[in-house]
């Protein structure tokens, strides 16, 4: 069977769409695969579980997005060039959690009893009533059980956070690979 040379360029073009889909999908499920994570408590009485996360980094803080659903190759580059997540993705409400915090408390090295605020942003795809953004403190809010890692592009963090705030109650723990390029925001942490 000979193809046309018009047909050939239309199948070489979607062959080459096709095969570029392929490796950013694989880059994607590549740079996830290696976060390791899992969120579970209530978000305003709500049960809720989010396995799939995400990692930013700016100076020395860092910002941690536990979602409920996959996370898409765009919206993971999305999150860590801005350290920000939007509530809904297609017009829909998503169940989320998103940290912001100094692990070493100003310094490179993590350390558990370095952490004493979080920024803590939730979300329910049930109703964006049962979501908080609120600054939780230490020891009242939440407890950093472990937190080992260096602050850095392409560090890595480790780390246990268990807490309350209201009706929101929140396990997570996490180990994530910091990207290789800073967001342009985060939360302030010293010197």
């Amino acid at each position: 069977m000979r193809f046309a040379p018009d047909r050939i360029d239309i199948l070489c073009g979607w062959s080459y769409r096709l095969s570029i889909a392929i490796l950013l999908s694989t880059l994607a499920v590549a740079a996830q695969a290696q976060n390791r994570c899992s969120a579970s408590g209530r978000l305003g009485g709500e049960k809720f579980t989010a396995n799939n996360c995400a990692a930013a980094v700016y100076g020395k803080s860092v910002a941690i997005w536990f979602n409920e659903n996959p996370i898409s190759v765009q919206e993971l580059g999305e999150f860590q060039a801005s350290a920000e997540v939007p509530d809904k993705k297609e017009g829909k409400q998503r169940t989320l959690v998103l940290i912001k915090f100094c692990p070493g408390g100003g310094a490179t090295k993590a350390s558990a009893t370095a952490v004493k605020v979080i920024d803590l942003h939730t979300n329910h795809a049930k109703s964006p009533l049962y979501g908080i953004q609120w600054t939780v403190k230490s020891p009242r809010d939440f407890k950093a059980g472990t937190m080992t890692g260096e602050i850095k592009p392409a560090g890595t963090l480790v780390g246990k956070i268990a807490g309350s705030w209201g009706k929101t109650t929140f396990n997570l723990d996490f180990d994530v690979k910091l990207p290789a390029k800073e967001a342009t925001s985060g939360v302030g942490c010293g010197s």
